[in-house]
């Protein structure tokens, strides 16, 4: 679109699936858990779902690289969408989540999964205890249905677009993130 300015608005996308870094909440949420739980780390994911993840630090970068060439090849990445990638195995979630949590404490280890449905009767019995006790008390959800439906369900791709469009390459490998 046109800007006051004169000048042409170009933008694209740029989309993570689950990133992970130093301070990913959810990881520390999961490692608080794992301790409360002597150091088992119970999981959601069914033994099918499988997902990519990238280092925080590589998702930065691609940012800045994509900005800069948005300014340099309007016409190539105006109105494009990458998936951000990196060399973080493509797995399980359970599994990245138990290599990062032991390579940081080793005392955690894999415990079980929890099935589906016990979850969801969780959320059903939660969503019932909030409106009846809505007048005293409002309990925060743990999980939503929405999330649970997320976290079960498989979602990846295999891509180079970003390295193609403007010579993306990660900054930071598996083992340095």
């Amino acid at each position: 679109s046109q800007l006051s300015s004169g000048g042409k608005l170009s933008t694209c996308i740029l989309r993570p699936n689950t990133v992970y870094g130093e301070q990913a909440t959810f990881l520390l949420e999961l490692y608080s858990n794992a301790r409360a739980s002597q150091g088992v780390l119970n999981y959601l994911q069914p033994a099918h779902s499988e997902r990519n993840y990238t280092y925080v630090g590589n998702v930065a970068w691609m940012h800045v690289l994509a900005a800069r060439n948005l300014q340099l090849k309007p016409e190539l990445l105006a109105g494009q969408v990458y998936y951000c990638y990196d060399d973080t195995p493509t797995r399980k979630g359970f599994l990245i989540h138990h290599q990062l949590l032991s390579s940081a404490d080793p005392s955690v280890r894999l415990g079980s999964h929890i099935p589906y449905w016990k979850m969801w009767l969780l959320i059903q019995v939660h969503r019932v205890m909030k409106v009846i006790l809505y007048p005293f008390w409002r309990p925060q959800p743990f999980l939503n249905l929405p999330l649970l439906n997320t976290i079960v369900t498989s979602f990846f791709y295999e891509t180079d677009k970003a390295s193609r469009h403007f010579g993306y390459k990660p900054l930071f490998t598996w083992q340095e993130s």
